[in-house]
């Protein structure tokens, strides 16, 4: 029934391409995926942080993701995991397992801190927001672990002189030692490291302004904590905050042994819940148009989506005899 999850995702994103954290879109996105989920025969309730839980039974094995979005958002980021879950669910009619749709992830993530002590595994679906399954030609991938990452500023200071009478020689360009210090942050980045100046702040940001003072923004990531240590250390900035990695569980890999094993860049829902110790596990489904996501050309095949229910149900068929053992 691909069709339908897919159906579904349409009416998701025809509330709102954007659905803030706690906006009234989100709310109307909770509301139809609790339609769902009754339907599904899951019971319904909400926690003090606004998150849906639909649940069957003594639940202790979940799965789910999000359905907030960012401005300019796809269909399938977040929400292909909610209503994958419940797909899921409705072809378990008798397994004791829940579905989850979390709160505000795309500013937190905030929602899924509030889950840990409940389950004891958590199965999240998930979109590559990447190009390397298209590029490997492979429709699903297993997530091994999420990446650490480091974010802050560096700040150069210079001199603000009238652009039109001061010699080039005599200038304090902060600007110009900012562009400098945004070729030295791309050469940091390797062996899977990645690293970007997202957002420059200019002072007096006039065009007849040398500049006098430039803010520039800097977000590392890399798969370990070393590699992450080394590079804020090559790149030479304070980090204000930082999320160490995280490994994940194989709840995929017996079902999926021969998909490809990749490293996420991208935090997740699934990324808090490993680090309260829960055992949580990711599976990523094939982006296409080049992996674009956070944009309105995102894209995954209805083919594609229909091999993630199918592993995510088997996964979650194991997971529950695992428990049971």
């Amino acid at each position: 029934m691909s069709s339908r999850v897919l159906e579904r995702l349409d009416a998701v994103y025809a509330i709102a391409q954007h659905r803030a954290g706690y906006s009234p879109e989100e709310d109307a996105a909770h509301e139809l995926a609790a339609g769902w989920m009754r339907e599904a025969g899951l019971e319904v309730s909400h926690d003090e942080a606004g998150n849906l839980f639909g649940r069957r039974g003594d639940a202790r094995v979940w799965t789910g993701s999000h359905l907030d979005s960012v401005p300019t958002a796809g269909r399938f980021d977040g929400v292909l995991g909610v209503v994958a879950g419940i797909e899921a669910a409705e072809r378990l009619p008798d397994a004791p397992l829940a579905v989850v749709a979390f709160r505000a992830e795309e500013t937190g993530p905030l929602g899924s801190k509030r889950l840990a002590e409940l389950p004891q595994a958590f199965l999240e679906v998930h979109v590559e927001q990447g190009p390397v399954l298209e590029r490997l030609g492979e429709p699903l991938g297993v997530v091994t672990g999420i990446a650490g990452q480091a974010r802050g500023s560096k700040v150069f200071e210079g001199r603000a002189d009238h652009a039109g009478t001061t010699p080039m020689d005599a200038r304090a360009d902060a600007l110009v030692a900012a562009a400098e210090f945004v070729l030295h942050v791309r050469a940091c980045a390797r062996d899977g490291a990645v690293a970007t100046v997202g957002a420059v702040d200019v002072e007096p940001n006039a065009v007849n302004v040398v500049p006098a003072r430039v803010e520039v923004s800097v977000d590392a990531r890399a798969p370990d904590a070393a590699q992450l240590d080394a590079l804020v250390a090559a790149i030479g900035f304070e980090p204000g905050s930082r999320t160490d990695p995280v490994r994940l569980a194989d709840a995929f890999d017996a079902v999926l042994p021969d998909a490809p094993r990749l490293v996420s860049g991208a935090g997740h829902d699934a990324m808090v819940l490993a680090a309260a110790g829960v055992p949580a596990s990711m599976l990523f489904v094939r982006s296409l148009n080049g992996g674009v996501s956070h944009h309105p050309d995102e894209l995954s095949s209805e083919e594609d989506v229909g091999l993630a229910v199918e592993a995510l149900t088997r996964a979650l068929v194991e997971r529950l005899s695992h428990n049971e053992r």
